[in-house]
């Protein structure tokens, strides 16, 4: 009798992990291993934190530029639409006042002329020989309407 075994897949081969890249120390010659440093094979390593990766001339610095360059730009568009706008209720307070010195300028010249008018017409009645009748003189007459003509 046979006994079956289950198939199994062959396991992948473990590696090594990496060793961790050596950044070369600048200015020529070796120095001696101070402190914060270490030496490899003769040769000075610096190790650096993290706090100094966000330098000048660092990946974190220009992210942080390019977002002030996009405030700034933000608040330029934002200043110029408050401008704008500013400047658009100006306008519409200055229309207003303006319709008004017309309304008050067309009342002053009616007022002239109704003032030049009458004078006018009693010299033109005089010249045709009509006389003034004073009120006193004047007779109303009652007028009466038929029951059959009458609107309610």
């Amino acid at each position: 009798m046979a006994v079956a075994i289950p198939r199994q897949t062959p396991t992948a081969p473990r590696r090594r992990p990496a060793a961790p890249k050596q950044r070369p120390v600048h200015g020529g010659r070796a120095r001696k291993a101070t402190k914060g440093t270490s030496t490899l094979n003769g040769k000075a390593t610096i190790h650096r934190s993290t706090a100094t990766r966000a330098s000048v001339g660092g990946r974190p610095f220009r992210i942080a530029a390019m977002i002030a360059v996009v405030g700034v730009i933000l608040s330029m568009i934002v200043y110029l639409h408050v401008s704008s706008l500013r400047a658009t209720m100006r306008a519409g307070a200055l229309h207003a006042q303006v319709e008004e010195t017309r309304n008050d300028a067309a009342n002053v010249q009616a007022q002239t002329e109704q003032r030049l008018a009458d004078g006018r017409v009693e010299r033109a009645a005089a010249a045709y020989g009509m006389v003034l009748v004073p009120s006193e003189a004047m007779q109303t007459l009652k007028i009466r309407i038929p029951e059959g003509l009458q609107t309610n």
